[in-house]
């Protein structure tokens, strides 16, 4: 429908010739999953996560998390100048390799142990939970001009700060 459209539109490199076919329909469809996948593992494993209460001091954290906190403060510079030059080809690009890299490929790979086997309120499980707070939180609102109703609706099941806008696209990255 339309996401996959908007997709699709800030997917290519308007300066050049703009290329539409089933194979690349098929490629979005697959990315698009890929990036909503992405919102469902986070709040699902953040269900039981109170960022005020529960949350791990980025000291405290474990280092792999800081290591995926550190990822996404460096795709959040890049995506944030390329908004401004318009490039949002590579904007989608960014997103896309880094939840397919860095979050699915290492990152949630290592912390699923964590998440299913650690003790509710263990320091693990917790600065895990942190890292990926931080990281969604981060993401749904890096994604929302390209994603905007699924980023809509994944915002209104995120927990956020008392002072967080009641819209995905009234808040500030």
């Amino acid at each position: 429908g339309a996401e996959l459209l908007r997709l699709w539109t800030a997917s290519v490199d308007f300066t050049e010739d703009v290329r539409f076919s089933d194979t690349i329909v098929s490629r979005l469809i697959e990315a698009y999953r890929k990036l909503r996948n992405t919102f469902r593992y986070a709040l699902g494993n953040l269900a039981d996560f109170d960022p005020v209460a529960d949350a791990v001091p980025a000291g405290e954290m474990l280092e792999i998390d800081r290591w995926i906190l550190a990822r996404a403060e460096s795709l959040v510079r890049s995506c944030r100048a390329w908004y401004d030059e318009h490039a949002f080809h590579k904007v989608y690009r960014a997103i896309y390799d880094f939840t397919t890299t860095d979050l699915s490929a290492v990152y949630f790979d290592v912390l699923k142990d964590r998440l299913y086997t650690a003790a509710t309120k263990s320091h693990a499980r917790r600065s895990g939970q942190t890292a990926l707070y931080k990281v969604h939180y981060a993401l749904t609102r890096l994604a929302a001009p390209l994603l905007a109703f699924t980023t809509e609706e994944v915002w209104g099941y995120t927990k956020k700060p008392e002072d967080a806008p009641e819209s995905v696209h009234l808040a500030m990255l």
